[in-house]
């Protein structure tokens, strides 16, 4: 009988490791899909700072806006159409439109409390209070 010398990696090997490449894969891809719904929320949340901040400092009386603030574009990107406070308050209205809803839970879930209807996958509004830190 002749003896032969078999190299190599047999087929149920293979599979092994294109199984755990592919559970590898399915975790990166939810974990950055995480990670980019929790920045887009915090862009938002920035946004609206901005807003509270400049609302709290104005002194004429007069409502803020989203178009009177140097951040539009960064907004439009994120789905902000409109964002608004009144002056003298720290509490800021966001509308938006296109945003994903779990960029929604996410700002709700960064803000806690200070949140009012951003937790609402069907609102296209939500009002963050920045005045009680």
């Amino acid at each position: 009988m002749i003896k032969t010398n078999e190299n190599g990696r047999s087929m149920v090997e293979m599979l092994g490791v294109l199984a755990i490449i592919g559970v590898l894969s399915i975790g990166g891809i939810l974990g950055y899909t995480t990670a980019m719904n929790r920045h887009r929320a915090n862009q938002i949340i920035d946004a609206a700072a901005k807003i509270s901040v400049i609302a709290q400092t104005k002194t004429d009386g007069v409502a803020v806006t989203l178009d009177q603030i140097d951040i539009t574009a960064a907004d439009a990107a994120l789905g902000i159409t409109g964002a608004s406070a009144a002056a003298g308050t720290g509490v800021v209205t966001v509308t938006w439109g296109g945003i994903a809803n779990q960029v929604k839970t996410a700002v709700h879930s960064i803000l806690g409390n200070k949140s009012t209807g951003c937790n609402n996958t069907s609102a296209t509004t939500c009002t963050i209070n920045f005045a009680n830190n």
